[in-house]
């Protein structure tokens, strides 16, 4: 594969700490690919010394896909995940090391952990200023690993709950990675990693840093890096974009500036915009691609645009053969545009929706179901359901105690004394005749939920296991298989980060929506970031929608959204 000069610098070093700052399209990918392959081909390092993080699971499957094709069976034993996924890996395995049986551990997602919290402050009596005390506990803990002071006015209840998870030989998704830090110890034992790599490092939090650097402590490993501070955009998951810039000194830097994806008229575009941050290592785009004659301008601003006028440009442009995608800041605006397409029999995705499906109570209360089939110890999933199968409060109450007495979890009382849904012989069952049968008994639960994991079934596995392994580190990118590509896209900026289409319709550039809150400062720099990684999307053509700047309410109130700023500092002084 040809690289260019800066490409190969950053592949061929020998730096043991490398920070690869990789501008939009300026082929990251191609080089964590080829400083895999370099490493083992020319470095000779086995396969199994290497351990790569990637953003999402379907950036994952990119580089394991393309890093295959580069070479073939060496590619099986390098170890590439997100690191959720990567740390639910070594739990199932070395899960025994920090309490947990190993082979059957459940994840809850973020509303069962607020479910099961709420229970366990209801147990206890606990007032709002304790769960609100202890909510911000466990977002601290989350972020960093660090439990409250036993003087924190939460710290009771967030004892209690990790207990509880513990008992029902649970983590939350956000305590993946507390296990995973807590793990590192017992991988350096069994592990013989000797370079560790990283994608998308601007977007990682204080704990994952902590990881990693433990990590190649540990391990005694080299450490590369790819990202780009401009493009960070998820600081409201507690990134922390500014550790590069204070910690860029105990990094080689390599630069990747040419950007091969975009037209130069886009490039220079989201150059001018950028400059306005401080908070970045300095790094300038240059654009490789030449626009053809007679070429329509790469960049437009569409003045007093609605959501239909929007849905017109996207079919028009893609009534020529061009894929579209529409972005936005808002799900709100997405919803519009998404209705006013079914209605009028427009063809597209909108990536999202499944998001939605899975993180609704009846879809969790259906999968708690499948969960019980796979660990019985799960006492909370048998909260989740105990309504629903009918138990009354007493009724529970006396299974919890016999429970208690006979040392079993509630499931296993339960099945005792129950005929319901004859889940002694589901449990053995393949993920889609539990869920075939749990639809049977519970019909009006969720029947979206069935239909979900009969998609799952045919482009997977038919194990119950890998399926609530695989759902536990669910994105939204999950939802894009990649023929979405081929016709009209809608997209939240965040949900596009790390994708491209030929043409690009931001919707909604005006103040208030991109930048969300135009009076605070401290996060304007954060909304260019997302505006920029808005723009580098495209390819050829860049489409910069404004709504109408005044607007009249039902109570004949006149409202003013005036056009956002970064349309301004894009121009430069054009």
């Amino acid at each position: 594969m040809i690289l260019d000069l800066q490409q190969q610098e950053a592949v061929t070093t020998t730096s043991p700490r490398a920070l690869v700052l990789s501008g939009a399209g300026s082929g990251k990918t191609r080089v964590l690919i080829e400083r895999i392959a370099w490493l083992i081909e020319t470095q000779k390092i086995s396969s199994s010394e290497l351990l790569a993080f990637s953003f999402t699971r379907k950036a994952s499957g990119e580089i394991q896909d393309r890093l295959k094709e580069r070479i073939g069976r060496k590619a099986h034993g390098v170890q590439i995940g997100t690191m959720h996924g990567l740390a639910l890996e070594f739990i199932h395995r070395f899960g025994e090391a920090i309490g947990l049986r190993p082979a059957i551990v459940t994840v809850y997602g973020e509303w069962e952990a607020g479910y099961l919290l709420a229970d366990v402050a209801q147990e206890m009596s606990a007032k709002k200023t304790t769960i609100r005390a202890a909510k911000e506990a466990l977002e601290r803990y989350y972020q960093t690993g660090e439990e409250p002071s036993e003087d924190d006015m939460g710290h009771d209840l967030f004892k209690v709950f990790l207990a509880r998870c513990r008992e029902n030989n649970a983590v939350s998704y956000g305590s993946l990675l507390v296990g995973m830090r807590l793990l590192v110890p017992t991988l350096a034992k069994y592990l013989h990693i000797r370079h560790i790599l990283v994608d998308e490092i601007q977007d990682i939090d204080p704990l994952q840093w902590a990881i990693i650097n433990e990590m190649v402590s540990s391990f005694k490993a080299n450490l590369f890096v790819v990202g780009d501070i401009d493009q960070s955009i998820y600081e409201f998951r507690g990134a922390v974009p500014r550790y590069l810039v204070d910690h860029s000194g105990e990094f080689d830097i390599y630069r990747l500036e040419a950007n091969y994806r975009s037209m130069p008229e886009i490039v220079c575009a989201a150059n001018r915009l950028i400059e306005h941050n401080q908070d970045r290592i300095t790094k300038t785009m240059r654009a490789t691609r030449e626009a053809p004659d007679l070429s329509p301008e790469s960049v437009q601003v569409e003045n007093n645009t609605q959501s239909e006028g929007i849905v017109a440009m996207a079919n028009m442009r893609h009534c020529k053969e061009a894929s579209v995608a529409i972005l936005a800041r808002k799900h709100s605006i997405l919803s519009k545009i998404d209705r006013l397409m079914e209605e009028a029999g427009i063809p597209h995705t909108y990536i999202g929706k499944t998001t939605t499906l899975t993180n609704s109570e009846p879809f969790r209360r259906f999968h708690a179901f499948l969960k019980l089939a796979v660990n019985s110890f799960d006492n909370f999933s048998f909260l989740l359901i105990r309504d629903i199968i009918g138990l009354s409060r007493e009724e529970y109450g006396r299974i919890r105690l016999e429970a208690a007495d006979k040392g079993k979890s509630h499931f296993q009382v339960f099945e005792g004394n129950t005929d319901f849904l004859s889940f002694q012989s589901v449990s053995g069952s393949s993920l889609s005749q539990c869920a075939e049968h749990v639809n049977a008994n519970c019909p009006d639960l969720s029947p979206e939920s069935l239909a979900f994991i009969q998609k799952w079934v045919g482009e997977h596995s038919d194990d119950i296991a890998s399926y609530l392994d695989w759902l536990a580190t669910f994105d939204v990118q999950d939802e894009i298989k990649g023929d979405e590509s081929e016709g009209i896209t809608l997209a939240t900026i965040h949900a596009a980060k790390g994708l491209e289409w030929p043409v690009v319709i931001i919707a909604g550039c005006n103040e208030g929506i991109i930048p969300a809150r135009p009076n605070d400062l401290d996060e304007i720099e954060g909304e260019r970031r997302l505006m920029y990684v808005a723009m580098t999307r495209a390819m050829d053509q860049l489409m910069l929608t404004v709504r109408p700047t005044e607007s009249t309410d039902a109570a004949g109130r006149t409202h003013k959204s005036p056009e956002s700023r970064f349309l301004i500092e894009m121009k430069g002084d054009r």
